[in-house]
């Protein structure tokens, strides 16, 4: 761990980055936080006053976390759009609708706190399109025969819909395996290609 004394010197992108870094560390965990400013410069490593420097309020840092989070999330399925590696789509599938539900249904958490506290309010300066990153990533699967051919801004719209839904039930109690089973199972019915014709 760098002390105080002897911090690095970074540019003022890569400490406003830190300290969006420890945020996400600490809201992911899930832990109860009294002063929220504080506990994120601790955790970056940074001088209380540092915050203030790059965020005028907790606030403003939430929605600064909550374009990261959206533009990360993104990226992942522009990525599974765009890469010329072959892809096992079933189980890309599955994975990303396993860690979307653990997420989301998380109590407490990175999700409860950017999207459903005050700084959802907030406006971002680029907010960026989930469904149609999603979308893309369907239609390349479409595309490649593994998905049944569907209008693929209406499946991601459907999808993502169907996810929150099971992260929600999750979160008030539900059993997440029969949650995994059943967004499993629908998805398997729904997107599975129509047999070959001999």
């Amino acid at each position: 761990m760098v002390t105080s004394r002897s911090r690095r010197r970074l540019s003022p992108e890569a400490r406003r980055g830190e300290l969006l870094d420890a945020a996400i560390r600490l809201l992911d965990s899930g832990q109860d936080v009294t002063n929220w400013v504080q506990a994120v410069t601790a955790e970056a490593d940074a001088a209380k006053g540092t915050f203030y420097v790059y965020f005028s309020s907790w606030e403003e840092m939430l929605a600064a976390v909550r374009e990261r989070v959206l533009r990360e999330y993104a990226d992942r399925f522009h990525r599974l759009a765009e890469t010329t590696e072959p892809i096992d789509w079933w189980a890309t599938l599955d994975a990303e609708c396993a860690a979307a539900i653990d997420t989301i249904s998380r109590p407490g958490g990175l999700h409860a706190a950017v999207f459903h506290s005050s700084s959802a309010l907030v406006p971002v300066d680029e907010d960026p399109d989930i469904i149609a990153a999603i979308a893309r990533a369907l239609r390349r699967a479409m595309d490649e025969g593994a998905f049944r051919p569907v209008d693929p801004h209406i499946a991601a719209t459907i999808l993502f819909t169907v996810l929150h839904g099971a992260a929600d039930a999750i979160a008030a109690g539900d059993q997440p395996r029969r949650w995994l089973e059943a967004v499993r199972d629908l998805t398997r019915h729904w997107l599975a290609p129509p047999p070959k014709e001999r």
